[in-house]
């Protein structure tokens, strides 16, 4: 498979990186670069890949490092009209790579900016949190489970349990394969469903609540100085890498003040959303700050500049 004479595995090999790191392959079928593959759109490119690979001694970190180093990987993602219509998939690379990210970055990446994300690794599979469907599969046995305690909660997607006939929704929502048959690639959707997941599922919603007392904790109130401009600017930046402009800052402070007004006439509701389903709040913290930066930081983690690379 390796030989020097088979060009193939190399070919395949890079393909895939590139399109782990672009969103699509050199060549688009990187299930098949046979007679039913489509031609790769940059043959020369795919071929000094391939060669560098190889006689890099199939250095994978190597080759990423490469790649994204690369002008055509560190080019801006804005895209004018002109460019939209002539090239909507970017197969010129005349911009750089805007995608959305997998199932499994989009649940992770949420644990880890509310400082949630276990570090464990190896081990037996661990049940997340889940909605509750009421259903039962044939024999009467229930589609539910009981979700595992501690930072077993929290681990990353990967250690998820996995079931053939019902595998967990929120991964399936954001196109995660059912492992049926082997993917080679993932097809992107863009549906209402994935937007009800991260606003609502258990877990994301855990995961607002916990980025909320996070920020709450890193940039405290003093005698002198409301710290909210502070929090919201230390959540964008969590969230997208980036400082928050003004206006950003502005909306997100306006929405604090509107939530904790409508939740100040709602004291229950109030209560339910700082600590359900995360739990208790640190002492000092009020129901009604943890709740209204909640609804804050569950805006933040879904924002489309959040939810996609870069």
């Amino acid at each position: 498979m390796v030989d020097a004479e088979n060009p193939l595995v190399a070919r395949v090999a890079v393909n895939r990186l590139w399109q782990e790191l672009f969103g699509l392959g050199i060549v688009e079928t990187a299930e098949e670069f046979g007679a039913q593959g489509e031609l790769p759109s940059h043959p020369e490119l795919l071929d000094w890949l391939a060669i560098t690979y190889r006689d890099g001694g199939w250095d994978t970190k190597e080759l990423l490092k490469l790649i994204v180093a690369s002008a055509t990987y560190r080019q801006s993602a804005k895209v004018t009209p002109e460019l939209a219509r002539r090239d909507p998939y970017n197969k010129l690379l005349a911009r750089g790579p805007r995608v959305r990210l997998t199932a499994e970055m989009v649940r992770d990446q949420a644990l880890a900016l509310s400082g949630l994300l276990s570090a464990k690794m190896y081990g037996p599979p661990v049940q997340p949190a889940q909605p509750s469907m009421g259903l039962a599969a044939a024999f009467g046995a229930s589609t539910d489970w009981t979700a595992s305690e501690g930072e077993d909660r929290h681990r990353r997607a990967v250690y998820t349990r996995w079931r053939r006939n019902l595998p967990y929704p929120s991964l399936v929502a954001f196109d995660a394969p059912e492992r049926n048959v082997c993917s080679a690639r993932r097809m992107r959707t863009n549906t209402p469903l994935q937007a009800l997941v991260t606003l609502n599922d258990p877990t994301f919603v855990e995961c607002a609540q916990a980025l909320a007392r996070r920020v709450i904790a890193e940039r405290p109130d003093d005698k002198h100085t409301n710290n909210n401009r502070a929090r919201a600017e230390r959540a964008v930046a969590l969230a997208v890498g980036r400082a928050a402009l003004p206006s950003e800052t502005d909306r997100l402070v306006a929405l604090y003040d509107q939530s904790r007004a409508s939740l100040e006439r709602d004291p229950a509701q109030a209560k339910a959303l700082a600590t359900v389903p995360l739990g208790p709040l640190p002492d000092g913290l009020s129901e009604l700050d943890a709740a209204a930066w909640t609804v804050v930081a569950n805006v933040v983690l879904n924002l489309d500049e959040t939810l996609s690379k870069p």
